[in-house]
């Protein structure tokens, strides 16, 4: 699917929105000081995503995944590769680097920021409709990145918005990945809204 500059831009702003409200809650809850930019969003192709893992050399990165259906149907998914995960759990919970401490505490540890960040992000997203969405339990897993998405994507009429994000933690810079995959239709629907809520502040 081919997107306007605008529709681009405006899911930037809702991405950087929702990482901006969910690195609030975690600057609350740690004694850290995170911030969190999505500078870079695009909608692909489970092929183009394949193509992308295929240049790096399929590396396994460790995500949280979290399943949701009402108006929108999909899975949310935040990435980190290998290293940005430990360094940014080393960072949260003052455990060394490589250390069998740290290994313990990496799942829950990840699976706590994932949700923060992936409802506020949804949440984000949910304020264009004004109702609520249905979640399952968020899922800690360990593969390459695109095989993950493929376990959600039926079809090719399955949309895929990737969004680099980029954590800052006391001075340590880690990368991650957010991922929505759609389901048919859903991110028409996305976009529908968007356009319209722009559309309205333009005749206001």
């Amino acid at each position: 699917m081919k997107l306007t500059e605008d529709q681009i831009d405006a899911l930037g702003e809702i991405f950087n929105i929702g990482v901006g409200r969910g690195a609030d809650t975690l600057n609350q809850m740690l004694d850290c000081q995170i911030r969190i930019r999505v500078p870079e969003v695009e909608v692909i192709t489970l092929k183009e995503l394949t193509e992308q893992a295929e240049e790096i050399g399929r590396k396994k990165v460790s995500t949280v995944n979290l399943m949701f259906e009402g108006s929108l149907t999909g899975n949310a998914m935040l990435a980190f590769p290998s290293q940005s995960a430990q360094n940014l759990v080393a960072a949260l919970t003052g455990e060394e680097p490589g250390s069998p401490e740290l290994d313990s505490v990496t799942v829950d540890t990840l699976s706590e920021v994932g949700n923060i960040i992936i409802n506020a992000v949804m949440g984000s997203i949910t304020n264009f409709f004004n109702q609520r969405l249905n979640y399952s339990i968020p899922h800690y897993a360990e593969d390459a990145i695109h095989k993950l998405v493929s376990q959600h994507t039926i079809g090719p009429d399955y949309s895929i918005i990737l969004a680099k994000a980029y954590f800052s933690v006391e001075h340590l810079e880690v990368e991650g990945e957010i991922i929505l995959v759609f389901g048919v239709g859903s991110l028409d629907i996305l976009l529908t809204a968007i356009d319209t809520f722009k559309n309205n502040l333009e005749l206001n």
